[in-house]
């Protein structure tokens, strides 16, 4: 019995390894954090095994953090999905973003300004000048900077209201989108719903 469960321990070792080694080559996220949590998994009961404990302690902390992420990113895909032909709706968002305040009167953005950042509105509420509109609590703003050519800013957002919200830098959302491919495409036709809603508007006041 002993060399049975010994023969178990080891292929459980063996196939940690290799779930880390497909985990440090894989291109997407979700791949990536499905191999690390096995790998995680798999090392916590070889460590056991072989009373290495420094070995099961980092793997400990490891795995709920690897799990953690991976929820998150399928979450992630499966709102984003859901988002599309949605008017609003993004709080999918907020575990990638930073909160923010920003007062009356101040101005996130003016249109032709280079992008950075992309807002979703918690509370308080925004004027679109350029639209004869206004935004409040869950509209995404600035996303459509992230494609456009030189990242350039399609309109102004002025506060007129004291606003809470979050933002993420367009880096950390080409990151998302780099490693989601699945994402990156509800995204786009998220941003392509919001330019033609825009162009209606536009064509209705004109």
């Amino acid at each position: 019995m002993n060399d049975y469960w010994n023969a178990v321990f080891l292929t459980a070792g063996w196939a940690s390894a290799a779930a880390g080694v497909y985990a440090f080559n894989a291109k997407t996220m979700i791949p990536l954090r499905v191999a690390a949590t096995l790998a995680c998994a798999l090392g916590l009961i070889w460590g056991l095994s072989k009373g290495n404990y420094p070995n099961v302690v980092a793997n400990a902390v490891l795995l709920p953090l690897n799990l953690k992420r991976l929820i998150e990113m399928r979450r992630l895909i499966v709102d984003s999905k859901a988002a599309v032909g949605r008017p609003s709706g993004f709080e999918w968002l907020k575990p990638f973003m930073h909160p923010a305040q920003f007062t009356a009167g101040q101005t996130l953005f003016q249109k032709g300004d280079v992008g950075a950042e992309a807002y979703l509105i918690g509370a308080g509420e925004i004027a679109i000048p350029e639209h004869d509109a206004s935004v409040g609590p869950g509209a995404l703003l600035g996303e459509i900077g992230l494609l456009t050519a030189g990242n350039r800013r399609t309109a102004s957002a002025i506060c007129r209201t004291d606003v809470r919200a979050w933002k993420v830098n367009y880096r950390e959302l080409e990151q998302l989108c780099l490693q989601n491919p699945e994402f990156s495409l509800h995204l786009a036709r998220v941003i392509v719903q919001r330019y033609e809603a825009n162009l209606v508007k536009e064509s209705q006041t004109s």
